[in-house]
């Protein structure tokens, strides 16, 4: 009986990581409350294999603003997202978040600040 079991565990255990990165793969709109005002990004994020690639772009602001490259260090736990993005070579983002179906809330801390991050997934017109 506990073999059947722990089979079970591990079978559920495996097959429940994928369905998160799952849910998180798709386009989102993106946006942080800073001191200098709200900043919004169109986030997408890709499964490429078993690993995930995040890349934004900055909306609504200047041309010739530094955008971060894409993400590094994603972590995804249950229902748990992290992940940093590095601007200009020097300045590194770190982000923090928990999805539940079609948004996200979180936090990006930057130097000792950190600012609220939510997001909600982009839905296509059918």
């Amino acid at each position: 009986m506990r073999i059947t079991t722990a089979l079970a565990f591990v079978l559920v255990t495996a097959f429940s990581a994928p369905t998160f990165a799952q849910s998180f793969v798709g386009e989102w709109t993106a946006s942080a409350e800073t001191p200098g005002g709200k900043v919004s990004e169109t986030l997408k994020v890709v499964k490429v294999g078993d690993s995930l690639t995040i890349t934004a772009k900055l909306v609504g602001v200047p041309e010739g603003t530094p955008e971060g490259g894409p993400a590094t260090d994603i972590v995804l736990n249950g229902d748990r997202f992290s992940y940093k993005r590095a601007v200009g070579g020097d300045l590194v983002i770190t982000y923090t978040g928990v999805v539940s179906g079609d948004t996200f809330t979180g936090e990006a801390a930057i130097g000792g600040m950190k600012v609220p991050y939510n997001g909600v997934r982009n839905k296509k017109a059918g």
